[in-house]
């Protein structure tokens, strides 16, 4: 497996294993997004579509598994509730930790696209703002607009 594949998924085996709540599910992200910014870390290098299609397929794959299971985990332990805003929070019930998985990667990869091209955190933490939305923690736009914490 290519190297910077392998570093990713061992990062994010480490990582989401460590995701039990709001707060570190908000420093992962931020991690991630540090990481896609950075145009020769393995995240960026591994999202690219160059290089070994089987090799793309196996790490998205296993990244989505990934957030699945740590998306399982924050729904079963109650981490999707909002009692800061109870009106504006999705019923744990209606999370399907599958797609929301699908949507934060997608949000992963399209955002860190649009991105780099921009040379700007604002779309990939926009696209992550929607994905995450069931278990964001309220935060100030200015900081999720600029990429600033």
């Amino acid at each position: 497996m290519t190297t910077h594949f392998a570093e990713v998924l061992a990062r994010e085996s480490a990582s989401l294993a460590g995701v039990t709540d709001r707060a570190t599910l908000a420093g992962w992200r931020r991690r991630v997004v540090k990481e896609l910014m950075t145009p020769r870390s393995p995240y960026a290098l591994a999202l690219r579509q160059s290089g070994d299609a089987p090799e793309r397929a196996y790490l998205l794959d296993r990244w989505l598994e990934l957030i699945a299971e740590t998306l399982d985990r924050l729904l079963q332990s109650g981490a999707a509730d909002n009692p800061a805003c109870p009106s504006a929070q999705t019923p744990r019930a209606a999370i399907d930790a599958q797609k929301t998985a699908v949507l934060i990667l997608a949000a992963l990869h399209g955002g860190s696209t649009l991105s780099q091209i921009a040379r700007d955190p604002w779309p990939l933490n926009a696209a992550l703002d929607i994905a995450l939305a069931p278990f964001a923690a309220a935060e100030n736009d200015h900081r999720a607009r600029t990429g600033n914490e």
